[in-house]
């Protein structure tokens, strides 16, 4: 099991970041790195099917160092379970395990964008708290 390296840079695709830069012009996200994790997290989460990042330009956005150890934990966790549950080959370094990663976030946002078309910064905030509640049993 194979760890991120925190010197790993996240990078984004041209249209992720495009949309990343709007989200954070609506005030979604502070910064652009929340928006591409949560979106990896949403699609993990959803169990999308990765989007390759082959070829394009990708945009450096910051290193894995830089988030916070319980959140690059979490996407490991992520990433290991879906290979499990999906009867997928494991990460075989800590570069492909990024690189999955940042497959998700793409697959996320690319799902999240279509689900927020049209609407205003708080109408996607609250969206994005009905999504993070948790069912409780009374």
């Amino acid at each position: 099991m194979y760890h991120l390296d925190v010197t790993t840079r996240i990078r984004s695709s041209s249209k992720a970041n495009a949309y990343l830069k709007v989200l954070v012009d609506k005030r979604v996200f502070a910064r652009m790195v929340d928006g591409y994790l949560f979106a990896a997290a949403y699609a993990m989460k959803q169990n999308l099917e990765r989007v390759s990042l082959v070829g394009g330009g990708r945009h450096e956005i910051i290193v894995f160092g830089s988030i916070d150890r319980d959140v690059r934990l979490a996407l490991e966790a992520g990433v290991y379970a879906l290979c499990k549950q999906n009867g997928q080959s494991e990460p075989r370094d800590s570069q492909e395990l990024a690189e999955r990663v940042m497959e998700y976030a793409e697959a996320g946002l690319r799902v999240l964008q279509k689900r927020w078309e049209g609407k205003i910064g708080s109408q996607i905030q609250n969206d994005i708290v009905k999504l993070l509640q948790v069912v409780t049993i009374t």
